[in-house]
């Protein structure tokens, strides 16, 4: 996709949107501010010598709503109809997240808006807070969704092309991406695999870090010259999951099958239960041997290269972009 922002002789411009009509446009930011406990007591106590800390970044956040094409040069000026803060506290991981909500009639939209009211948020906070914590730590802003306009509406999820391998319990999902991922390896991709599963331990009995979780830890993590792992008992939002890995190409899932994500069903033989999806609700089937009629491709289980085969046409056509969790 190329981009707008320049003139024929490669000069910067405002998007010329004259034609365009107007329509009702929403969007909705979040971004969140990691704090240390003392900081995170001040703010409940309303003892920060600054004074209310959220009180006073809510107010700035929605000024900095109203003043985005000041900061941003390409931004136009918008009639904002609505601007809204609001805050979420989750006190044991010491985090506050901020959320904007921007709203207007007009030919373009408020992105930017509801960005630049998160960033300015979290910048107060930083601001009234920093004389007791200056290691306060901004993290995983972004837009969660929007509507209106010519591009429709767009939800929050994966930022790189995602499939899920799904399917009933013993249905054969490992199996098939333990022969899927060096496939698409071969083809040039990086790839990264998600796997939702049941209860486990967050680590491997018998190691160090596991004897440290046993005795309380929140979590760990265990390092050498060239990796690391995290062990942590705490499950963040799915969104929080899928942006670990941005060298990734593609992103794989094992499960999932409730989510809107891009799937492959894999049928069990001789189980009513399977296939557990309806066709409106996959991109194709695996099946032993072939043996399923569907409208929807259907692929033998050792067809590894098949499989990858339609995966790659996926990818290449953006098909696999833009998944919502």
């Amino acid at each position: 996709m190329g981009f707008n922002h320049f003139d024929e002789n490669g000069n910067a411009v405002m998007v010329d949107v004259s034609e365009k009509a107007v329509t009702s446009r929403t969007a909705t930011a979040k971004g969140t501010i990691v704090v240390s406990p003392e900081v995170m007591k001040a703010i409940h106590e309303g003892t920060a010598k600054k004074g209310d800390v959220l009180g006073v970044a809510r107010v700035a956040g929605i000024m900095a709503v109203k003043k985005t094409p000041e900061f941003i040069p390409m931004a136009h000026p918008l009639p904002v109809t609505k601007a809204s803060v609001d805050f979420e506290i989750d006190d044991e991981q010491h985090k506050i997240t901020a959320f904007c909500t921007v709203k207007t009639d007009g030919k373009t939209g408020v992105e930017m808006e509801a960005l630049t009211g998160v960033h300015v948020t979290l910048l107060t906070i930083y601001d009234m807070c920093k004389a007791m914590d200056k290691r306060m730590r901004m993290e995983n802003i972004h837009l969660c969704e929007k509507s209106g306009g010519k591009s429709g509406d767009i939800a929050y999820g994966p930022q790189q092309p995602v499939i899920a391998i799904c399917g009933i319990k013993n249905s054969g999902k490992t199996t098939v991406l333990e022969k899927l991922i060096p496939e698409l390896i071969s083809r040039g991709l990086k790839v990264a695999v998600f796997k939702n599963g049941g209860h486990f331990t967050p680590d491997m009995p018998g190691t160090d870090t596991y004897r440290f979780l046993q005795v309380g830890a929140s979590g760990t993590l265990f390092f050498d010259d060239e990796q690391y792992q995290i062990s942590r008992k705490l499950l963040p939002p799915y969104e929080e999951l899928f942006i670990q890995f941005p060298e990734a190409d593609l992103l794989l899932v094992e499960g999932l099958r409730g989510t809107e994500l891009p799937k492959l069903e894999i049928i069990k033989p001789n189980d009513e239960r399977s296939p557990a999806l309806s066709e409106d609700k996959v991109l194709g089937y695996i099946a032993e041997n072939g043996a399923y009629t569907s409208s929807k491709p259907v692929f033998d289980r050792d067809d590894v290269k098949g499989i990858a085969d339609f995966i790659m046409e996926l990818y290449e056509s953006g098909a696999l972009e833009g998944a919502v969790l």
